[in-house]
């Protein structure tokens, strides 16, 4: 029933502007009360603002963002901090309200730490809609994943291949990243079902910075240290591609599944050292999330509060 909700959220949501768009492009009194709304806020500006400049993930919820800002004509900047660090995000969320923002798309790095920088924002004005990620402060509403049961999925997944290698004990590592509520969700969930199949050892999660390397050099020492591990977590886009590179190290003896599409991961998939991914879904992220931010500066109706924009598996075939 949740997947059929988040069917259904996006479809309202895209509905919604689809009926807004074919207002706007109408004809007589409704075409003139159309672009006098769009006058209004053509010249406001929004921003997206991510984690970090370096994940492939965030150039796709970029994409979204500037087909729906393209289409409507409005003035959109995506800006992200140069290092990842909730210091430097709550820097560009600053200098972004500064320079006239008018509403903004936030990927929070830290929830909580970026929190009092989005309250100010909405102080002054300013519309706010998460991506991804949510802070603690409330916004006019999130579009990201499911993580828990994203996490629930990805542990199914696990157990699934694991069957299909004839594989029935030994233990499975996961890699996760500090302070990220996203990956600590899909955690949980993968922890749950792995805890109630009973078969498999749990290790304690690896918490890294997320970065590629790092997890690489991590899941090295952890394959080296368990002889009976049998499958390693993944659960963000850096973490997924070190885990990968570490299995493929290894001669693909251990079942890997991570999470995002990305160029070097879709690789690692294919040699068979990711058996699956779990692919969310930036690019409507990006997209809904825009459109989302004009309705609130139009002053329309702006739905739920949380939309679920899902995952598809992708397996090594």
């Amino acid at each position: 029933m949740k997947r059929k909700k988040t069917i259904i959220d996006i479809l309202v949501i895209t509905f919604a502007f689809l009926l807004f768009t074919i207002w706007y492009r109408g004809n007589g009194n409704e075409e003139n009360a159309a672009h006098t709304a769009m006058s209004l806020i053509k010249y406001q500006k929004i921003y997206l603002i991510t984690t970090n400049e370096e994940y492939q993930y965030w150039d796709y919820v970029n994409q979204g963002a500037t087909d729906m800002a393209t289409s409507v004509g409005i003035d959109y900047t995506s800006v992200a901090p140069t290092g990842r660090t909730a210091a430097k995000q709550v820097e560009v969320i600053n200098k972004a309200v500064d320079d006239g923002a008018r509403a903004i798309l936030i990927a929070a790095d830290d929830p909580k730490r970026i929190s009092s920088a989005v309250e100010d924002a909405k102080a002054r004005g300013v519309k706010i809609i998460y991506v991804d990620a949510p802070a603690n402060e409330e916004a006019i509403t999130t579009l990201a994943t499911d993580n828990f049961d994203a996490g629930i999925i990805a542990g199914q997944t696990m157990l699934s291949e694991l069957e299909k290698q004839g594989i029935q004990k030994g233990s499975i590592g996961i890699f996760s990243v500090a302070s990220k509520q996203n990956t600590q969700l899909r955690d949980a969930g993968f922890r749950k079902v792995i805890m109630e199949d009973n078969r498999f050892a749990l290790l304690d999660t690896i918490l890294t910075n997320g970065e590629p390397e790092a997890t690489k050099e991590a899941a090295n020492r952890l394959i080296s240290e368990n002889k009976d591990l049998v499958g390693l977590l993944g659960s963000n886009e850096g973490t997924s591609e070190g885990v990968g590179n570490a299995i493929k190290a290894d001669n693909n003896r251990i079942i890997g599944i991570g999470f995002d599409k990305t160029d070097e991961i879709m690789k690692l998939l294919k040699s068979g050292s990711l058996k699956a991914i779990m692919v969310q879904n930036p690019y409507t992220m990006g997209y809904l999330g825009m459109a989302e931010a004009i309705a609130a500066l139009m002053g329309k109706d702006t739905g739920p509060s949380y939309i679920n924009t899902g995952i598809t598996i992708l397996q090594n075939e």
